[in-house]
């Protein structure tokens, strides 16, 4: 059975996209489930967390990133694959006897730059914007259809805003996790951001497959009457005869721990002793309610 694809995306930064993927990744791994992480984001944090430090530099060195792979597709000699890059067994953290069967496909910081002279060279050939991020969809989703059999799940982190690998990673995806700090700031744009990836705006349609609504999860919640104010907001969509989102039942609260367990990368930590007793029941709960989110369910 093919992977389920799962890209974990907002226009906002700072709201926890890559804490979603790494805890998400973790917490399906920990069920059995084999994992693939698509770093998209030129930060590369998802690439840091996972891999750490050394296996991401030597990643970079050898060109054996998602922007390595495009640079050799759009403007090299076409010599990769998408699996050529792909990074098995890339995680540290244990359960039971064995490490988490997370693999990882890492960025790099050249992903921004590489990105911009793809659209140039595309677009001087006389080929439209949306007719890049289309091939760019297609490029994605046949390379990763010759891995996918390898993977339960694969889990994209994508950069803040709308880039063409964000759209072409929303259009491949059988879910689309927001995560969203439950604030005025971090609201401000949600309905919009969603409507967009779903319904698509007087610019254009929506760029999700059809059926694919955006799921909603909750963020850094903090115990506040503001934070309560906006989760009971975000829950009212549903009675709107067209709501932009379903919002999640599970919330990742505002914990040091998580925090700290970000940065756990190269001590080989246990699964329960790297998110600690009180945060892995919330992981069991995310990875459950995700898996049915994205079988229908």
């Amino acid at each position: 059975m093919a992977a389920k694809i799962i890209a974990v995306a907002n226009m906002k930064g700072g709201v926890g996209k890559t804490a979603t993927v790494v805890c998400l990744a973790e917490a399906l791994a920990a069920t059995g489930a084999r994992v693939l992480v698509i770093d998209v984001d030129a930060q590369a944090n998802a690439s840091l967390v996972i891999g750490g430090d050394h296996q991401l530099a030597e990643l970079i060195e050898n060109r054996l990133t998602i922007d390595g792979y495009l640079d050799d597709y759009y403007l090299g000699e076409k010599k990769l694959t998408l699996a050529d890059c792909i990074m098995p067994k890339a995680s540290d953290v244990t359960h039971g006897p064995d490490h988490l069967a997370i693999s990882l496909l890492a960025s790099s910081p050249e992903l921004r730059l590489l990105e911009r002279e793809i659209m140039i060279a595309l677009t001087e050939r006389g080929i439209g914007l949306n007719a890049v991020i289309g091939r760019l969809s297609r490029l994605l989703e046949t390379q990763l259809a010759k891995v996918s059999r390898r993977y339960d799940y694969i889990l994209i982190d994508c950069a803040p805003g709308i880039s063409a690998i964000t759209e072409a990673s929303l259009r491949i995806a059988d879910l689309v996790l927001v995560p969203t700090i439950p604030d005025f700031l971090s609201t401000a744009g949600l309905q919009a951001f969603c409507n967009s990836v779903w319904k698509g705006s007087r610019f254009g349609k929506g760029v999700a497959k059809e059926g694919v609504q955006p799921r909603v999860l909750v963020t850094r919640r903090r115990e506040t009457r503001e934070h309560r104010r906006f989760i009971e907001e975000m829950a009212n969509e549903r009675y709107k005869p067209e709501p932009a989102f379903k919002l999640m039942k599970t919330q990742i609260p505002e914990r040091t721990s998580i925090a700290e367990a970000m940065g756990k990368t190269g001590s080989e930590p246990t699964f329960t002793n790297k998110w600690g007793p009180e945060v892995v029941p919330i992981l069991e709960a995310l990875a459950k309610e995700t898996k049915e989110a994205v079988n229908g369910t």
